[in-house]
Protein backbone atom coordinates (compact mmCIF):
# COMPACT_ATOMS: atom_id res chain seq x y z
CA UNK A 1 0.00 0.00 0.00
CA UNK A 2 1.05 3.61 -0.50
CA UNK A 3 1.38 5.64 2.69
CA UNK A 4 0.38 9.27 2.78
CA UNK A 5 3.40 11.10 4.27
CA UNK A 6 2.85 12.43 7.74
CA UNK A 7 3.12 16.21 7.83
CA UNK A 8 4.83 17.48 10.96
CA UNK A 9 3.39 20.62 12.48
CA UNK A 10 6.70 22.46 12.74
CA UNK A 11 8.61 21.05 9.80
CA UNK A 12 10.04 24.49 9.01
CA UNK A 13 12.13 24.18 12.19
CA UNK A 14 13.95 21.12 10.86
CA UNK A 15 17.21 23.02 10.71
CA UNK A 16 17.24 23.09 14.53
CA UNK A 17 17.48 19.31 14.60
CA UNK A 18 20.77 18.99 12.68
CA UNK A 19 23.07 16.64 14.48
CA UNK A 20 20.26 14.85 16.32
CA UNK A 21 20.39 11.62 14.35
CA UNK A 22 23.24 9.98 16.15
CA UNK A 23 20.85 7.50 17.82
CA UNK A 24 22.01 4.30 16.12
CA UNK A 25 18.50 3.53 14.84
CA UNK A 26 18.04 0.87 12.19
CA UNK A 27 14.99 -0.68 10.61
CA UNK A 28 15.58 -3.92 12.50
CA UNK A 29 16.32 -2.34 15.86
CA UNK A 30 13.65 -0.17 17.55
CA UNK A 31 15.00 3.30 18.37
CA UNK A 32 15.10 4.36 22.01
CA UNK A 33 12.50 6.90 22.94
CA UNK A 34 15.06 9.31 24.37
CA UNK A 35 18.65 9.63 25.39
CA UNK A 36 17.74 9.37 29.07
CA UNK A 37 19.73 6.87 31.08
CA UNK A 38 18.45 3.35 31.35
CA UNK A 39 16.58 2.31 34.50
CA UNK A 40 18.43 0.45 37.15
CA UNK A 41 18.29 -3.19 36.08
CA UNK A 42 18.97 -6.50 37.71
CA UNK A 43 18.90 -10.21 37.19
CA UNK A 44 15.60 -11.91 37.78
CA UNK A 45 16.56 -12.65 41.37
CA UNK A 46 14.30 -10.77 43.78
CA UNK A 47 15.87 -8.06 46.00
CA UNK A 48 17.35 -8.93 49.38
CA UNK A 49 16.67 -7.19 52.66
CA UNK A 50 19.56 -8.81 54.49
CA UNK A 51 21.88 -11.65 53.82
CA UNK A 52 20.01 -14.94 53.82
CA UNK A 53 16.58 -13.32 53.39
CA UNK A 54 15.66 -12.91 49.70
CA UNK A 55 12.41 -11.04 49.24
CA UNK A 56 10.38 -14.09 48.25
CA UNK A 57 11.26 -15.57 51.66
CA UNK A 58 10.17 -12.36 53.39
CA UNK A 59 6.55 -12.61 52.37
CA UNK A 60 4.55 -12.46 55.62
CA UNK A 61 7.68 -11.61 57.66
CA UNK A 62 6.69 -9.24 60.51
CA UNK A 63 7.84 -5.63 60.67
CA UNK A 64 9.65 -5.84 64.01
CA UNK A 65 11.99 -8.54 62.64
CA UNK A 66 12.78 -6.38 59.63
CA UNK A 67 13.44 -3.31 61.76
CA UNK A 68 16.93 -4.58 62.53
CA UNK A 69 17.96 -4.76 58.86
CA UNK A 70 20.21 -2.07 57.45
CA UNK A 71 18.25 0.23 55.13
CA UNK A 72 19.71 2.58 52.58
CA UNK A 73 20.00 6.19 53.72
CA UNK A 74 16.40 7.36 53.61
CA UNK A 75 16.00 10.78 52.04
CA UNK A 76 13.64 13.03 53.95
CA UNK A 77 12.68 16.53 52.84
CA UNK A 78 13.37 19.39 55.29
CA UNK A 79 10.24 21.26 54.15
CA UNK A 80 6.95 19.51 53.81
CA UNK A 81 4.89 21.09 51.08
CA UNK A 82 3.65 19.34 47.96
CA UNK A 83 1.52 20.15 44.93
CA UNK A 84 0.53 18.10 41.92
CA UNK A 85 1.51 18.82 38.33
CA UNK A 86 -1.70 20.71 37.49
CA UNK A 87 -1.56 22.73 40.71
CA UNK A 88 -5.12 21.90 41.73
CA UNK A 89 -4.03 19.74 44.70
CA UNK A 90 -1.79 20.80 47.59
CA UNK A 91 -0.59 19.01 50.71
CA UNK A 92 1.32 19.78 53.89
CA UNK A 93 2.37 16.34 55.15
CA UNK A 94 4.19 15.84 58.43
CA UNK A 95 7.09 14.47 56.39
CA UNK A 96 7.94 13.57 52.80
CA UNK A 97 10.05 10.46 52.26
CA UNK A 98 11.97 9.36 49.17
CA UNK A 99 12.55 5.60 49.51
CA UNK A 100 15.11 3.90 47.29
CA UNK A 101 14.58 0.28 48.29
CA UNK A 102 12.11 -2.13 49.80
CA UNK A 103 13.96 -1.73 53.11
CA UNK A 104 13.11 1.97 53.07
CA UNK A 105 9.43 1.19 52.56
CA UNK A 106 9.49 -1.06 55.61
CA UNK A 107 11.16 1.68 57.67
CA UNK A 108 8.50 4.21 56.67
CA UNK A 109 5.65 1.88 57.63
CA UNK A 110 7.37 1.18 60.93
CA UNK A 111 7.71 4.90 61.68
CA UNK A 112 4.10 5.61 60.68
CA UNK A 113 2.89 2.83 62.94
CA UNK A 114 4.99 4.14 65.84
CA UNK A 115 3.91 7.79 65.32
CA UNK A 116 0.28 6.95 64.52
CA UNK A 117 0.48 8.58 61.09
CA UNK A 118 -1.26 7.91 57.81
CA UNK A 119 0.64 7.14 54.60
CA UNK A 120 -0.09 8.20 51.04
CA UNK A 121 2.17 7.66 48.05
CA UNK A 122 2.86 9.79 45.00
CA UNK A 123 5.24 10.09 42.09
CA UNK A 124 5.05 12.41 39.08
CA UNK A 125 1.98 14.18 40.50
CA UNK A 126 -0.11 13.65 37.38
CA UNK A 127 -3.27 12.74 39.30
CA UNK A 128 -5.90 15.46 39.45
CA UNK A 129 -7.83 13.89 42.34
CA UNK A 130 -6.65 14.16 45.94
CA UNK A 131 -5.39 10.57 45.98
CA UNK A 132 -1.87 11.61 47.11
CA UNK A 133 -2.95 14.34 49.51
CA UNK A 134 -2.12 13.90 53.18
CA UNK A 135 -1.52 16.68 55.68
CA UNK A 136 -0.11 17.02 59.21
CA UNK A 137 -1.64 13.69 60.21
CA UNK A 138 0.45 11.70 57.76
CA UNK A 139 3.51 11.00 55.64
CA UNK A 140 3.80 11.44 51.89
CA UNK A 141 5.98 8.81 50.23
CA UNK A 142 7.49 9.87 46.90
CA UNK A 143 8.29 6.63 45.08
CA UNK A 144 10.23 8.27 42.23
CA UNK A 145 13.51 6.59 43.25
CA UNK A 146 11.98 3.09 43.21
CA UNK A 147 13.00 2.44 39.61
CA UNK A 148 14.37 -1.09 39.41
CA UNK A 149 13.41 -3.33 36.46
CA UNK A 150 13.97 -7.10 36.63
CA UNK A 151 14.92 -9.37 33.79
CA UNK A 152 11.84 -10.39 31.73
CA UNK A 153 10.65 -13.98 31.99
CA UNK A 154 9.51 -15.87 28.90
CA UNK A 155 6.11 -17.48 29.48
CA UNK A 156 5.17 -18.98 26.12
CA UNK A 157 5.14 -18.08 22.42
CA UNK A 158 5.31 -14.27 22.18
CA UNK A 159 4.31 -13.68 25.81
CA UNK A 160 6.64 -12.53 28.58
CA UNK A 161 6.37 -11.01 32.04
CA UNK A 162 8.53 -8.35 33.68
CA UNK A 163 8.64 -7.27 37.33
CA UNK A 164 9.05 -3.54 37.97
CA UNK A 165 9.30 -1.46 41.11
CA UNK A 166 6.46 0.96 41.64
CA UNK A 167 8.43 4.07 40.65
CA UNK A 168 9.52 2.92 37.19
CA UNK A 169 8.91 5.54 34.50
CA UNK A 170 6.98 4.48 31.43
CA UNK A 171 9.81 5.86 29.29
CA UNK A 172 12.44 3.83 31.14
CA UNK A 173 10.54 0.56 30.83
CA UNK A 174 9.97 1.22 27.11
CA UNK A 175 13.70 1.75 26.59
CA UNK A 176 14.65 -1.29 28.66
CA UNK A 177 12.23 -3.55 26.77
CA UNK A 178 13.43 -2.19 23.42
CA UNK A 179 17.00 -3.16 24.34
CA UNK A 180 15.93 -6.67 25.31
CA UNK A 181 16.61 -9.62 23.00
CA UNK A 182 14.05 -10.01 21.54
CA UNK A 183 12.62 -6.46 21.81
CA UNK A 184 9.46 -6.36 23.91
CA UNK A 185 6.58 -3.95 24.49
CA UNK A 186 3.26 -3.50 26.24
CA UNK A 187 0.23 -3.99 23.96
CA UNK A 188 -1.27 -0.69 25.10
CA UNK A 189 -0.28 2.28 27.24
CA UNK A 190 -1.03 5.87 28.16
CA UNK A 191 0.23 8.68 25.91
CA UNK A 192 2.45 10.28 28.56
CA UNK A 193 5.79 8.53 29.03
CA UNK A 194 6.87 10.74 31.95
CA UNK A 195 4.67 9.15 34.62
CA UNK A 196 5.23 6.13 36.84
CA UNK A 197 3.65 2.72 36.81
CA UNK A 198 2.66 2.71 40.48
CA UNK A 199 0.08 5.43 39.88
CA UNK A 200 -0.89 4.22 36.40
CA UNK A 201 -1.75 0.72 37.57
CA UNK A 202 -3.10 1.34 41.08
CA UNK A 203 -5.63 3.90 39.76
CA UNK A 204 -6.79 1.86 36.77
CA UNK A 205 -5.35 3.92 33.90
CA UNK A 206 -5.80 2.84 30.30
CA UNK A 207 -4.68 3.28 26.73
CA UNK A 208 -6.69 3.32 23.52
CA UNK A 209 -6.55 -0.35 22.51
CA UNK A 210 -10.12 -1.53 21.99
CA UNK A 211 -9.25 -5.22 22.02
CA UNK A 212 -7.09 -4.92 25.15
CA UNK A 213 -8.28 -4.09 28.64
CA UNK A 214 -6.80 -1.44 30.90
CA UNK A 215 -3.09 -1.34 31.67
CA UNK A 216 -3.93 -2.69 35.15
CA UNK A 217 -5.39 -5.81 33.53
CA UNK A 218 -1.90 -6.70 32.27
CA UNK A 219 -0.75 -7.35 35.85
CA UNK A 220 -0.01 -10.91 36.97
CA UNK A 221 1.39 -10.24 40.48
CA UNK A 222 1.46 -7.39 43.02
CA UNK A 223 3.69 -7.04 46.08
CA UNK A 224 2.41 -4.73 48.84
CA UNK A 225 3.52 -3.97 52.41
CA UNK A 226 0.50 -3.85 54.71
CA UNK A 227 -0.12 -1.75 57.84
CA UNK A 228 1.49 -4.42 60.05
CA UNK A 229 4.68 -4.36 58.02
CA UNK A 230 4.08 -7.64 56.22
CA UNK A 231 5.06 -8.02 52.56
CA UNK A 232 2.31 -9.80 50.64
CA UNK A 233 2.30 -11.21 47.14
CA UNK A 234 -1.07 -11.19 45.34
CA UNK A 235 -1.83 -13.20 42.22
CA UNK A 236 -4.93 -14.55 40.53
CA UNK A 237 -3.87 -18.13 41.22
CA UNK A 238 -3.54 -17.51 44.97
CA UNK A 239 -6.79 -15.60 45.47
CA UNK A 240 -8.62 -13.95 42.53
CA UNK A 241 -10.72 -11.66 44.76
CA UNK A 242 -7.77 -10.31 46.72
CA UNK A 243 -5.70 -10.04 43.54
CA UNK A 244 -8.43 -7.95 41.90
CA UNK A 245 -8.48 -5.59 44.88
CA UNK A 246 -4.68 -5.43 45.14
CA UNK A 247 -4.15 -4.51 41.49
CA UNK A 248 -6.36 -1.41 41.28
CA UNK A 249 -5.83 -0.75 44.98
CA UNK A 250 -6.04 3.08 45.04
CA UNK A 251 -3.10 3.05 47.45
CA UNK A 252 -5.40 1.73 50.18
CA UNK A 253 -3.71 -1.59 50.99
CA UNK A 254 -0.24 -0.19 51.66
CA UNK A 255 2.92 0.91 49.83
CA UNK A 256 3.28 -1.04 46.60
CA UNK A 257 6.73 -2.55 46.12
CA UNK A 258 6.34 -4.02 42.64
CA UNK A 259 4.05 -5.07 39.85
CA UNK A 260 4.67 -7.94 37.43
CA UNK A 261 3.06 -7.23 34.07
CA UNK A 262 2.51 -9.10 30.81
CA UNK A 263 4.44 -7.86 27.78
CA UNK A 264 4.84 -9.24 24.28
CA UNK A 265 7.34 -9.23 21.45
CA UNK A 266 7.69 -5.90 19.66
CA UNK A 267 5.14 -5.10 16.97
CA UNK A 268 4.55 -2.22 14.59
CA UNK A 269 1.56 0.07 14.20
CA UNK A 270 0.23 1.84 11.15
CA UNK A 271 -0.84 5.20 12.59
CA UNK A 272 -3.36 7.15 10.52
CA UNK A 273 -4.40 10.74 11.31
CA UNK A 274 -7.44 12.35 9.68
CA UNK A 275 -9.53 15.51 10.17
CA UNK A 276 -13.06 14.71 8.99
CA UNK A 277 -15.99 17.10 9.53
CA UNK A 278 -17.62 16.72 12.94
CA UNK A 279 -20.96 15.82 11.33
CA UNK A 280 -19.43 12.80 9.55
CA UNK A 281 -19.40 10.86 12.82
CA UNK A 282 -21.57 12.90 15.18
CA UNK A 283 -25.00 13.80 13.85
CA UNK A 284 -28.05 11.54 14.12
CA UNK A 285 -27.09 8.87 16.71
CA UNK A 286 -29.02 6.17 14.82
CA UNK A 287 -26.87 6.77 11.73
CA UNK A 288 -23.60 7.96 13.26
CA UNK A 289 -23.41 5.36 16.05
CA UNK A 290 -23.01 2.27 13.85
CA UNK A 291 -20.50 4.10 11.63
CA UNK A 292 -18.41 5.05 14.65
CA UNK A 293 -18.64 1.50 16.02
CA UNK A 294 -17.42 -0.02 12.75
CA UNK A 295 -14.40 2.27 12.72
CA UNK A 296 -13.50 1.69 16.38
CA UNK A 297 -13.85 -2.09 16.35
CA UNK A 298 -11.91 -2.28 13.09
CA UNK A 299 -8.82 -0.73 14.66
CA UNK A 300 -6.30 -1.97 17.17
CA UNK A 301 -6.52 1.46 18.84
CA UNK A 302 -8.64 4.58 18.31
CA UNK A 303 -8.62 8.07 19.81
CA UNK A 304 -10.81 11.07 18.94
CA UNK A 305 -10.28 14.76 19.72
CA UNK A 306 -12.43 17.83 19.31
CA UNK A 307 -11.04 21.34 19.68
CA UNK A 308 -13.79 23.90 20.30
CA UNK A 309 -14.24 26.81 17.89
CA UNK A 310 -12.06 25.27 15.16
CA UNK A 311 -14.13 26.95 12.42
CA UNK A 312 -15.29 30.58 12.08
CA UNK A 313 -18.36 31.65 14.05
CA UNK A 314 -19.92 30.51 17.29
CA UNK A 315 -21.41 27.38 15.77
CA UNK A 316 -20.14 23.80 15.43
CA UNK A 317 -21.57 23.43 11.92
CA UNK A 318 -18.20 23.80 10.19
CA UNK A 319 -16.11 22.16 12.90
CA UNK A 320 -13.90 19.12 12.34
CA UNK A 321 -12.46 16.42 14.61
CA UNK A 322 -9.08 14.72 14.81
CA UNK A 323 -9.18 10.93 14.60
CA UNK A 324 -6.13 8.80 15.38
CA UNK A 325 -6.30 5.17 14.27
CA UNK A 326 -3.71 2.47 14.87
CA UNK A 327 -3.57 -0.94 13.21
CA UNK A 328 -0.97 -3.65 13.65
CA UNK A 329 1.07 -4.14 10.51
CA UNK A 330 4.06 -5.92 8.99
CA UNK A 331 4.92 -2.94 6.79
CA UNK A 332 8.42 -1.46 7.20
CA UNK A 333 8.90 1.34 9.70
CA UNK A 334 8.79 4.77 8.03
CA UNK A 335 10.34 6.77 10.88
CA UNK A 336 14.03 7.55 10.54
CA UNK A 337 16.54 8.50 13.19
CA UNK A 338 16.40 12.10 12.03
CA UNK A 339 12.60 12.33 11.98
CA UNK A 340 12.34 10.73 15.41
CA UNK A 341 14.96 13.08 16.83
CA UNK A 342 13.32 16.06 15.16
CA UNK A 343 9.92 15.14 16.62
CA UNK A 344 11.34 14.63 20.11
CA UNK A 345 13.10 17.98 19.89
CA UNK A 346 10.34 20.08 18.37
CA UNK A 347 7.20 18.90 20.11
CA UNK A 348 8.23 20.10 23.59
CA UNK A 349 8.93 23.52 22.04
CA UNK A 350 5.55 23.36 20.39
CA UNK A 351 3.67 22.60 23.61
CA UNK A 352 5.62 25.26 25.51
CA UNK A 353 4.63 27.88 22.96
CA UNK A 354 1.06 26.55 22.93
CA UNK A 355 0.84 26.92 26.69
CA UNK A 356 1.67 30.62 26.36
CA UNK A 357 -1.34 31.02 24.08
CA UNK A 358 -3.56 28.98 26.38
CA UNK A 359 -2.48 31.04 29.38
CA UNK A 360 -3.54 34.12 27.45
CA UNK A 361 -6.92 32.52 26.72
CA UNK A 362 -7.45 31.61 30.36
CA UNK A 363 -6.71 35.20 31.40
CA UNK A 364 -8.78 36.64 28.52
CA UNK A 365 -11.72 34.25 28.00
CA UNK A 366 -13.34 36.29 25.22
CA UNK A 367 -10.28 35.57 23.05
CA UNK A 368 -10.92 31.81 23.20
CA UNK A 369 -12.75 31.35 19.85
CA UNK A 370 -10.22 33.39 17.90
CA UNK A 371 -7.09 31.90 19.50
CA UNK A 372 -8.40 28.34 19.32
CA UNK A 373 -9.23 28.80 15.65
CA UNK A 374 -5.70 30.05 14.97
CA UNK A 375 -4.13 27.16 16.88
CA UNK A 376 -6.25 24.58 15.11
CA UNK A 377 -5.52 26.12 11.70
CA UNK A 378 -1.79 25.91 12.37
CA UNK A 379 -1.93 22.24 13.35
CA UNK A 380 -1.82 19.53 10.71
CA UNK A 381 -3.14 16.16 11.84
CA UNK A 382 -3.23 14.04 8.72
CA UNK A 383 -1.14 11.36 7.11
CA UNK A 384 0.21 7.93 7.90
CA UNK A 385 3.29 6.45 9.53
CA UNK A 386 4.46 2.97 10.44
CA UNK A 387 6.04 3.05 13.89
CA UNK A 388 7.24 0.65 16.54
CA UNK A 389 4.45 0.25 19.10
CA UNK A 390 5.86 2.53 21.86
CA UNK A 391 6.56 5.33 19.35
CA UNK A 392 3.04 5.12 17.98
CA UNK A 393 1.38 4.97 21.40
CA UNK A 394 3.45 7.83 22.89
CA UNK A 395 2.81 9.95 19.82
CA UNK A 396 3.10 13.38 21.49
CA UNK A 397 6.15 14.63 23.37
CA UNK A 398 6.16 17.60 25.72
CA UNK A 399 2.67 17.22 27.18
CA UNK A 400 4.18 18.08 30.56
CA UNK A 401 4.60 21.64 29.27
CA UNK A 402 0.83 22.13 29.08
CA UNK A 403 -0.66 21.92 32.61
CA UNK A 404 -4.38 21.37 32.36
CA UNK A 405 -7.50 20.34 34.24
CA UNK A 406 -9.15 17.05 33.33
CA UNK A 407 -12.37 15.22 34.17
CA UNK A 408 -12.82 11.75 32.69
CA UNK A 409 -15.56 9.17 33.02
CA UNK A 410 -16.18 5.66 31.72
CA UNK A 411 -19.43 4.13 30.49
CA UNK A 412 -20.42 0.97 28.66
CA UNK A 413 -21.20 1.47 24.99
CA UNK A 414 -24.61 0.32 23.80
CA UNK A 415 -25.05 -2.08 20.87
CA UNK A 416 -24.74 0.59 18.18
CA UNK A 417 -22.66 3.26 19.95
CA UNK A 418 -25.65 5.59 19.93
CA UNK A 419 -24.96 6.56 23.55
CA UNK A 420 -21.38 7.48 22.57
CA UNK A 421 -22.66 9.93 19.96
CA UNK A 422 -25.08 11.44 22.49
CA UNK A 423 -22.40 11.79 25.18
CA UNK A 424 -20.07 13.56 22.73
CA UNK A 425 -22.61 15.89 21.13
CA UNK A 426 -24.01 16.94 24.52
CA UNK A 427 -20.62 18.42 25.43
CA UNK A 428 -20.29 20.27 22.12
CA UNK A 429 -23.79 21.69 22.38
CA UNK A 430 -23.01 22.81 25.93
CA UNK A 431 -19.76 24.49 24.83
CA UNK A 432 -21.63 26.67 22.36
CA UNK A 433 -24.50 27.30 24.77
CA UNK A 434 -21.97 28.77 27.21
CA UNK A 435 -20.21 30.65 24.40
CA UNK A 436 -23.39 32.42 23.34
CA UNK A 437 -23.53 34.02 26.77
CA UNK A 438 -19.84 34.93 26.71
CA UNK A 439 -18.46 32.05 28.79
CA UNK A 440 -15.68 29.70 27.67
CA UNK A 441 -15.02 27.06 30.36
CA UNK A 442 -13.68 24.45 27.92
CA UNK A 443 -10.75 25.66 25.86
CA UNK A 444 -8.52 22.63 25.30
CA UNK A 445 -10.23 19.46 24.10
CA UNK A 446 -12.99 16.89 24.29
CA UNK A 447 -11.38 13.47 23.92
CA UNK A 448 -12.32 9.80 24.00
CA UNK A 449 -10.79 6.34 23.72
CA UNK A 450 -12.22 2.82 23.93
CA UNK A 451 -11.13 -0.26 25.88
CA UNK A 452 -12.49 -3.71 26.56
CA UNK A 453 -14.10 -4.05 30.01
CA UNK A 454 -11.80 -4.54 32.99
CA UNK A 455 -11.94 -7.59 35.26
CA UNK A 456 -10.69 -5.62 38.27
CA UNK A 457 -13.24 -4.74 40.90
CA UNK A 458 -12.27 -1.07 41.47
CA UNK A 459 -11.62 -0.23 37.83
CA UNK A 460 -13.80 2.49 36.32
CA UNK A 461 -14.26 0.18 33.32
CA UNK A 462 -15.22 -2.91 35.36
CA UNK A 463 -17.97 -5.07 33.92
CA UNK A 464 -19.20 -8.61 34.47
CA UNK A 465 -19.39 -8.97 30.69
CA UNK A 466 -15.75 -9.45 29.64
CA UNK A 467 -16.57 -8.54 26.03
CA UNK A 468 -18.22 -5.20 26.82
CA UNK A 469 -16.62 -2.10 25.29
CA UNK A 470 -16.16 0.97 27.47
CA UNK A 471 -15.98 4.55 26.26
CA UNK A 472 -13.42 6.59 28.20
CA UNK A 473 -14.43 10.21 27.60
CA UNK A 474 -12.93 13.38 29.03
CA UNK A 475 -12.99 17.17 28.96
CA UNK A 476 -9.84 19.27 29.37
CA UNK A 477 -9.06 22.94 29.88
CA UNK A 478 -5.85 24.77 30.63
CA UNK A 479 -5.24 25.54 34.32
CA UNK A 480 -6.91 28.68 35.70
CA UNK A 481 -9.76 28.48 33.20
CA UNK A 482 -12.75 30.22 34.74
CA UNK A 483 -15.82 28.02 35.15
CA UNK A 484 -14.23 24.66 34.32
CA UNK A 485 -15.29 23.00 37.57
CA UNK A 486 -18.92 24.01 37.11
CA UNK A 487 -18.89 23.03 33.42
CA UNK A 488 -17.20 19.67 33.96
CA UNK A 489 -19.51 18.84 36.87
CA UNK A 490 -22.53 19.51 34.67
CA UNK A 491 -21.10 17.29 31.95
CA UNK A 492 -20.34 14.53 34.48
CA UNK A 493 -23.85 14.65 35.89
CA UNK A 494 -25.34 14.27 32.40
CA UNK A 495 -23.12 11.26 31.69
CA UNK A 496 -23.95 9.76 35.08
CA UNK A 497 -27.68 10.24 34.76
CA UNK A 498 -27.96 9.00 31.19
CA UNK A 499 -25.19 6.42 30.79
CA UNK A 500 -24.35 5.27 34.36
CA UNK A 501 -20.85 6.69 33.91
CA UNK A 502 -18.16 6.21 36.57
CA UNK A 503 -15.20 8.50 37.22
CA UNK A 504 -11.59 7.80 36.37
CA UNK A 505 -10.06 7.84 39.88
CA UNK A 506 -6.92 9.70 38.79
CA UNK A 507 -8.82 12.58 37.17
CA UNK A 508 -11.04 15.30 38.69
CA UNK A 509 -14.29 13.93 40.14
CA UNK A 510 -14.63 14.92 43.79
CA UNK A 511 -16.18 18.31 42.88
CA UNK A 512 -19.18 16.69 41.16
CA UNK A 513 -22.27 17.20 43.38
CA UNK A 514 -23.76 13.96 44.68
CA UNK A 515 -21.12 11.71 43.18
CA UNK A 516 -20.38 9.70 46.35
CA UNK A 517 -23.98 8.62 47.03
CA UNK A 518 -24.40 8.06 43.27
CA UNK A 519 -21.41 5.71 43.22
CA UNK A 520 -22.55 3.92 46.35
CA UNK A 521 -26.04 3.38 44.96
CA UNK A 522 -24.85 1.77 41.74
CA UNK A 523 -21.65 0.02 42.80
CA UNK A 524 -21.93 -0.42 46.57
CA UNK A 525 -21.70 -4.21 46.57
CA UNK A 526 -18.53 -4.12 44.51
CA UNK A 527 -16.96 -1.43 46.67
CA UNK A 528 -17.92 -3.34 49.82
CA UNK A 529 -16.09 -6.38 48.45
CA UNK A 530 -12.99 -4.24 48.03
CA UNK A 531 -13.46 -2.74 51.50
CA UNK A 532 -13.43 -6.20 53.08
CA UNK A 533 -10.01 -6.85 51.54
CA UNK A 534 -8.77 -3.40 52.50
CA UNK A 535 -9.74 -3.84 56.16
CA UNK A 536 -7.91 -7.16 56.30
CA UNK A 537 -4.61 -5.49 55.39
CA UNK A 538 -5.22 -2.08 56.97
CA UNK A 539 -7.64 -2.55 59.89
CA UNK A 540 -6.91 0.83 61.49
CA UNK A 541 -6.95 2.99 58.37
CA UNK A 542 -3.25 3.88 58.05
CA UNK A 543 -3.71 4.24 54.27
CA UNK A 544 -7.36 5.37 54.16
CA UNK A 545 -8.05 9.02 53.33
CA UNK A 546 -11.19 11.01 52.70
CA UNK A 547 -10.66 10.75 48.94
CA UNK A 548 -12.05 7.22 48.92
CA UNK A 549 -13.52 6.80 52.41
CA UNK A 550 -17.02 7.88 51.39
CA UNK A 551 -16.99 5.66 48.32
CA UNK A 552 -16.16 2.70 50.56
CA UNK A 553 -19.06 3.44 52.91
CA UNK A 554 -17.30 5.52 55.60
CA UNK A 555 -18.82 8.76 56.82
CA UNK A 556 -16.53 11.71 56.05
CA UNK A 557 -16.65 15.48 56.24
CA UNK A 558 -16.17 15.55 52.48
CA UNK A 559 -19.19 13.32 51.98
CA UNK A 560 -21.33 15.47 54.29
CA UNK A 561 -20.57 18.44 52.05
CA UNK A 562 -21.85 16.64 48.99
CA UNK A 563 -25.35 17.07 47.64
CA UNK A 564 -27.29 14.04 48.77
CA UNK A 565 -29.55 11.92 46.64
CA UNK A 566 -29.47 11.21 42.96
CA UNK A 567 -27.09 13.34 40.90
CA UNK A 568 -29.09 15.85 38.92
CA UNK A 569 -28.36 17.07 35.47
Amino acid sequence: MRLRPYRHKLALCAVLALGLHSHGITASSPPRLSAQSKSQTSSNKAPSLQKGHPAEDLLSLPLDLLSNTTATLLKEEPTYKWRNWAGNQHANPARIFHPRSIKDLYSIVQKAKKDNKQIRCGGAGHSWSSTSVVNENGFLVDISDMGKIYKPVHVEDNNWTVEIETGVLILDLDNYLMDHDPPLTLPSNVVLDSIRYGGVISLGCHGAATHTRTISDLVTEVKIIDANGVLHSFSKDKDPIEFSAATVNLGLLGPIYSYTIRVETMFKLLMTDTNPPLKDYFSDPVVSGPKLKTMVLGNDQTELFYWPFNSPGLSPEGDSIWIKQWQRTDLPVTETALSHGLKSFLEPLETSFGYTLYEYMAANPMSTPFVNYLIHSALVHQGQQVLYAPHGIHYQAGIDNLPCLDLEMAFKTDDNFENVVKAWTYVIDLIYEYARRGEFPLNLALEMRFVKASTLVMSSAYDEDPDAIYCMIEVLSVVNTKGFEEFSAKVAQYWMENFQARPHWAKMWEHVPGIVPYLRSGNGNRYDQFEAVRKKYDPNGMFLTSTFAGVLGHSTDKEKGQTQGKAKR
